[in-house]
């Protein structure tokens, strides 16, 4: 940078100092910030007779009430009405418990009886393509564990082709042993 550049830039900032000074003077004035009204007690009083509206004081307030202060308070719903609750309350837990005693016998059903699959490996398939079949016949739940898997132990090289039977139940290393004809390490 030159010096005349140096003084370009130098005197555009000056001018744009005295620019902004001067606006911000001109409407400065213009601009009122929204000050929060001060209020007295006459506007207080108009404002209450324009609503129809009382100020009572505290002492009058009690002697008003007697001296005596209640909280409104719901009434409760009778004991019978509870009981009702509650034995609807144990109804439905019971009917819960009973559903899941009947998911749970259905669960042990299907891995009591393991349902054999019999799976073609092609040529040109990847592990991807392994994982969806077998996701697909209910073998595995996860696709992507099964990949990083057989990835993990390096077993996607020895993979083969042809037809394998694979049932329910085999854990996703006794899958990759028995598809790679335990070649895999």
């Amino acid at each position: 940078m030159d010096k005349h550049t140096a003084r370009g830039l130098s005197m555009g900032f000056l001018i744009a100092g005295i620019v902004l000074l001067v606006f911000k003077s001109v409407l400065a004035p213009a601009q009122t910030t929204a000050e929060a009204p001060e209020f007295n007690q006459e506007m207080i009083e108009s404002f209450l007779k324009e609503n129809n509206l009382l100020v009572v004081s505290q002492q009058d307030y009690e002697t008003m009430m007697g001296g005596q202060l209640q909280v409104n308070v719901p009434e409760e719903p009778a004991e019978e009405a509870k009981q009702e609750e509650k034995a609807e309350e144990k109804q439905e837990e019971k009917e819960e418990k009973q559903e899941e005693k009947q998911e749970e016998v259905k669960e042990e059903e299907k891995e009591e009886k393991p349902v054999k699959h019999k799976i073609t490996i092609a040529s040109g398939m990847v592990s991807h393509d392994v994982a969806r079949m077998l996701k697909e016949k209910g073998l595995i739940k996860d696709t992507s564990k099964f990949v990083s898997r057989i990835e993990s132990r390096n077993a996607a090289k020895y993979v083969q082709i042809g037809e394998h039977t694979l049932t329910t139940g085999m854990s996703i290393d006794e899958i990759i042993q028995v598809i790679t004809k335990g070649r895999a390490g």
